[in-house]
C-alpha cells in the first residue's frame, strides 16, 4: 500500500509538472482555459490508481514471448517480530490525513448551518439568485450554491453591489464551492505531498481571476474595483477556507495587480475549450500508463515447450531476498502460498508480476508481489539467446515458533 501511494503521488506530481510545462509554452492567458487544465489534473489525480490499471500505454518489445515454468517454491518463513516502520509510516499517514478532513468536514457542517440561518435578500434587481446577509461574513462569499453578504449589503451603492454579485454569480455558475471542496479534500488526504497544495491554491486564485473579469464586465473601473476588495479585505472577520470568499487574502495581491494592470483575458469560446482539454486527455494517459520498468508485458499465455525454449527460473547458487512477513499477519497467524507470474527480461530483472494464486490473504500476496521486483533470475533463452518471457514462481509464508 505505502509503494502504491508512492506512486500515486509521483505520477500526479509528473503529469501536473508536463501540464504546466504546456501551458506555459503555448503560452496560455486565459484563467478560465488554465483552469480547465487543473481541474483535469484533479480528476486525473483522484483516479490515478484505476487510470494505471488501464494500462493505455502499450509495452513495446523486441520479442514478445509468452511462457510458464514449472511452479518454484520459495519459502519465507518469520516468527512474529516487531513493528514493521512502513506499516507505521502508513497508519502515521492516514491518521493525520483523517483529522484534516474531519475538521475540514465539519467547517462544511457550520457553513451550511449559517447558510440556512441566513436572511434572504429581497431584491428585484437581483430575482433567480439565492443572496442572504448574515453577520458571520464581513465580506461577500458563496458558500454551495448561495451568495452570503454581510447585513449592512442594502446600504451599498447600486454599482458595488451589482460588481459584488456579478462576482458572485460568476463562483455560483462555475460551481468553484464545489471545485474548492474536493481540491480541499485532496490537500487533506495527500497533505504530504507539494502539488496537493498548490494545486488547491492556483485553482481558488483562477477562479477569482474569472470572477473579477466578471466584475470588471460590470463595472469597468478598475480602481473603484480594486478599492472595494481592499475594503473588505481591510474588514476583519474570521477565517474560514471552506467559503469562497471575494476578499481572501491569500490571492487578493497578484488579483490587485492583474486588476490595475489593464490585463484583458483572451476570449474563449466553450468549443475551443473543450477541443484544449481533449488534446490534453492523451498525456494523461501517457504519464498514468507509462510503466517504470522498461515496459509490461501482456498477461502470460501456456504454451507448450518445443525444445528451444529454456524457461525462466531462479539460480539455486543465489539466494533470493525473503519478502516481509507482514506484521498483521504474524499476530493474525496467516500463512500460505501466493503463485506469481513474473515476466522477466534479458538480465534477468523482474519487469512484471501478477498474482496468478492468491494464498487466501492479499497483505502476503502483495508482500511477496513487491518483492520479486528486487530478484535477479536466470532468464529464459531461445536457442541459446536471453529473450524476454514469463514464468511462474511461489512463495510460501509459514510461521515458525
Amino acid at each position: 500500500m505505502t509503494a502504491l501511494l508512492i506512486e500515486w503521488v509521483a505520477r500526479a506530481t509528473v503529469l501536473a509538472a508536463t501540464v504546466w510545462l504546456v501551458l506555459r509554452c503555448l503560452r496560455i492567458r486565459s484563467p478560465r482555459l488554465e483552469r480547465s487544465a487543473w481541474l483535469l489534473v484533479l480528476a486525473a489525480s483522484w483516479t490515478m490508481p484505476m487510470l494505471m490499471e488501464l494500462r493505455i500505454v502499450p509495452a513495446v518489445t523486441a520479442q514478445q514471448l509468452s511462457w510458464l515454468s514449472q511452479v518454484d517454491l520459495v519459502a519465507a518463513s518469520s516468527a512474529p517480530a516487531g513493528i514493521d516502520w512502513r506499516t507505521a509510516l502508513l497508519w502515521g499517514l492516514a491518521s493525520i490525513a483523517i483529522v484534516l478532513g474531519l475538521r475540514h468536514s465539519l467547517g462544511v457542517l457550520r457553513w451550511r448551518r449559517i447558510q440556512q440561518s441566513a436572511t434572504p435578500v429581497a431584491s428585484s434587481s437581483f430575482a433567480g439568485l439565492d443572496i442572504r446577509a448574515t453577520d458571520a461574513v464581513s465580506s461577500p462569499a458563496t458558500v454551495f450554491s448561495t451568495i452570503l453578504v454581510p447585513l449592512d449589503f442594502e446600504t451599498w451603492s447600486p454599482p458595488i453591489q451589482r460588481a459584488v454579485v456579478a462576482h458572485e454569480s460568476a463562483h455560483v455558475a462555475n460551481k468553484d464551492f464545489y471545485v474548492q471542496w474536493l481540491a480541499q479534500l485532496h490537500r487533506c488526504v495527500f497533505w504530504f505531498s507539494p502539488l496537493s497544495w498548490w494545486l488547491a491554491n492556483r485553482l481558488a486564485l483562477l477562479s477569482e481571476h474569472i470572477s473579477d473579469d466578471a466584475a470588471l464586465h460590470e463595472t469597468r473601473e478598475r480602481a473603484e474595483y480594486a478599492e472595494v476588495l481592499l475594503g473588505f479585505a481591510a474588514r476583519r472577520g474570521v477565517g474560514n477556507e471552506q467559503l469562497v470568499s471575494m476578499a481572501r487574502a491569500r490571492t487578493l495581491g497578484s488579483r490587485i495587480d492583474r486588476i490595475l494592470s489593464g490585463t484583458t483575458p483572451t476570449a474563449i469560446t466553450r468549443r475551443r475549450m473543450w477541443m484544449f482539454l481533449a488534446a490534453l486527455v492523451p498525456l494523461v494517459g501517457i504519464v498514468a500508463g507509462l510503466q517504470t520498468v522498461t515496459a509490461r508485458s501482456k498477461e502470460p499465455l501456456a504454451v507448450a515447450d518445443d525444445g528451444r525454449t529454456v524457461l525462466p527460473k531462479r539460480n539455486p547458487a543465489t539466494r533470493l531476498s525473503q519478502p516481509v512477513y507482514p506484521p498483521a499477519s504474524q499476530r493474525l497467524g496467516e500463512h500460505g502460498t501466493v503463485v506469481l507470474n513474473l515476466f522477466v527480461l534479458e538480465d534477468g530483472s523482474v519487469a512484471d508480476a501478477r498474482i496468478h494464486e492468491s494464498s487466501g490473504y492479499p497483505d502476503l500476496d502483495y508482500a511477496a508481489l513487491y518483492e520479486t521486483y528486487r530478484w535477479r533470475l536466470d532468464p529464459g533463452t531461445v536457442d541459446g539467446t536471453p529473450a524476454r518471457m514469463w514464468g511462474r514462481i511461489a512463495v510460501t509464508f509459514k510461521l515458525t515458533e
